[in-house]
């Protein structure tokens, strides 16, 4: 009876420690707090948006040269001139064929002009004057040799496009090597930002501009197209060629200075003096359609206003036509770009629905 009790008494010695050991991880666990972290908690582990789906709907998307926005503004480029090829806004097209123009904008009289005392002789492409940098390729030689060019495209994002160009030393009579970057920036509001920058290692005239032809009625009709242009001002032409003067447009058929519909029964391919400060980026027109309205941003000093008779009318900033021939015209800014020296502009367009 003895040996049963004391095996007895042994069993249950040992199931109380086997029970024991089995509890003792678990008591020592909840004993214990965790350590606290003194990391911040990285980004990647914040909580999410609970509709990521509309987030990342809201940005723009990426289509091989195409800027866009979410309210349906849509623009198309090519290398080609590196233009604007189209612009469309509520599916409705706006605006087309918006190539760069240079080395130097609009009509040089006789095509000469003298530069640090010597007389330079460019290409002459309208009768006996030179136009938009003289001679470009194909059917449309008057458009210049910048904007009949292939430019090659240095690099697109969601809302930036960007091509360079190079202009060789006597390329349409010009000196230097010219080398030209077009950037276009796209912002949702409506926004595109034409940024031009040039280089050349001798002096050279540079004066860049886009042709965008506009349509803001989405499509051919003048009617009720209306215009605003902050100018004051204009340079009257004789054969299509500045005098020299600087009038006022008061009284004349380019007297936008208030708003008023525009008078499609005139022709037009003249340059408006813009008022503000020399250089100075500044609003200087507005014009408004029945699909679109534009807000035109520039530093230069003049706008030409041209028109086709087609529905399209142009909003050229630039410096004046045949600047380099007219010595009063310096007090609005130069034409020259000198050797080692960077040519930097900004033009704007700002596309709207019209409500």
């Amino acid at each position: 009876m003895k040996n049963v009790l004391a095996k007895l008494t042994l069993v249950s010695f040992a199931l109380l420690a086997c029970s024991c050991q089995k509890q003792e991880p678990s008591q020592q666990a909840s004993s214990v707090e965790p350590e606290a972290s003194s990391e911040p908690i990285a980004s990647s582990q914040a909580p999410e948006s609970s509709n990521p789906a509309t987030t990342s709907s809201q940005a723009p998307s990426y289509v091989e040269d195409q800027l866009s926005t979410t309210d349906g503004l849509v623009i198309k480029f090519n290398k080609l001139g590196a233009k604007i090829d189209t612009v469309t806004l509520g599916g409705k097209k706006i605006a087309e064929n918006g190539f760069t123009v240079g080395r130097c904008a609009n009509r040089i009289a006789g095509g000469k002009f003298t530069l640090n005392g010597v007389e330079v002789n460019v290409t002459k492409n309208d009768g006996n004057n030179s136009l938009h940098g003289g001679r470009g390729s194909g059917g449309n030689s008057w458009q210049g040799p910048f904007a009949t060019s292939n430019w090659e495209k240095v690099g697109q994002t969601a809302t930036t496009i960007e091509y360079k160009i190079h202009s060789a030393d006597g390329n349409n009579g010009y000196p230097g090597n010219m080398d030209m970057n077009v950037k276009y920036t796209l912002a949702e509001d409506g926004k595109l930002d034409i940024q031009y920058t040039a280089t050349t290692d001798k002096d050279t005239l540079c004066n860049p501009t886009n042709h965008l032809f506009m349509t803001l009625n989405g499509s051919t009709s003048y009617s009720n197209i209306k215009l605003w242009i902050d100018a004051d001002n204009y340079t009257p032409l004789a054969n299509q060629l500045p005098t020299g003067d600087i009038s006022p447009v008061a009284g004349t058929q380019f007297d936008y200075t208030t708003e008023k519909v525009f008078d499609s029964s005139k022709s037009y391919d003249d340059n408006l003096v813009l008022n503000g400060t020399k250089g100075a980026y500044r609003k200087v027109a507005t014009m408004t359609g029945t699909a679109a309205k534009v807000d035109v941003y520039t530093d230069r000093a003049g706008l030409q206003l041209y028109k086709e008779n087609n529905g399209k009318i142009c909003l050229e900033a630039q410096q004046f036509p045949d600047a380099i021939n007219h010595p009063n015209f310096l007090e609005y800014g130069t034409t020259i770009l000198k050797a080692g020296e960077t040519f930097n502009s900004k033009t704007t367009y700002h596309f709207q629905k019209v409500a």
